[in-house]
């Protein structure tokens, strides 16, 4: 599904486009060569790979997959992928071990606990925030967004006067919340992250999970920050 001029969505559970447990999953036409953004729980790899062919993208112009963060529905397919296209995968720094299963968050595990199985793929490039990642004619700015987990990051697209901007889940459209309370999440650091995507004044976002915003994005982060900071929140993640 092409969403703007070089950006597809290209898997998503929620939407029906590939495997239930797979999050939304992003492409990026770079001019000659693919970029990815997520690879989705593994159970839709080959559904995604026939979205892309069918869009007239080839699987093997992909050439790196970034992560937006460690959890499972969102690295599940590093390693089918890499099998298939041969591409490179890239991540924050400080989550490298979770993702090549050798970390203490027991993401696989929980996993498991879903009915969920697939091999961790390794991690070919540590990222860090403020680093800038060239991939063919596009420039991909990584923002260190802390929070949902330690390494979670977004990624940015200054492109023509607009700024786009993949937020897993750091951020979604309409103010929606995602998992408060998990292994590795911090509350404060949350908070401080949607502050920064504030000061980046967005005009689209590209989540993790739900819908995408083509325009507008900023008033959406608002609303975000709204909740992130009503008293409710901090008595829901104190809880237990």
């Amino acid at each position: 599904m092409k969403l703007t001029e070089r950006i597809y969505l290209i898997g998503g559970g929620a939407y029906g486009y590939s495997a239930p447990d797979d999050c939304n999953m992003y492409l990026v036409d770079c001019g000659g060569c693919l970029a990815m953004v997520d690879t989705g729980g593994g159970g839709g790899v080959s559904r995604v790979l026939g979205n892309m062919r069918s869009m007239g993208l080839d699987p093997e112009a992909l050439e790196v997959a970034f992560l937006t963060h460690c959890h499972f529905d969102h690295i599940g397919g590093n390693h089918g992928l890499k099998e298939a296209t041969g591409c490179e995968i890239a991540a924050h720094e400080d989550e490298v071990e979770e993702i090549e299963g050798l970390g203490g968050l027991s993401l696989y595990e929980m996993a498991l606990e879903r009915g969920l199985r697939f091999e961790p793929g390794r991690v070919d490039i540590a990222l860090r925030g403020g680093q800038r990642v060239r991939i063919g004619e596009v420039d991909f700015e990584v923002v260190h967004t802390p929070g949902h987990t330690p390494g979670g990051i977004c990624l940015l697209i200054r492109e023509e006067g607009v700024t786009s901007v993949f937020t897993g889940d750091t951020a979604a459209a309409q103010g929606r919340l995602g998992w408060i309370n998990g292994p590795g999440c911090s509350l404060p650091d949350w908070k401080g992250s949607i502050r920064r995507l504030l000061e980046l004044g967005p005009d689209r976002i590209f989540p993790g999970h739900g819908v995408f915003v083509l325009s507008g994005a900023v008033d959406h982060l608002k609303l975000l920050d709204e909740k992130m900071n009503a008293p409710w929140i901090n008595i829901v993640t104190t809880v237990g």
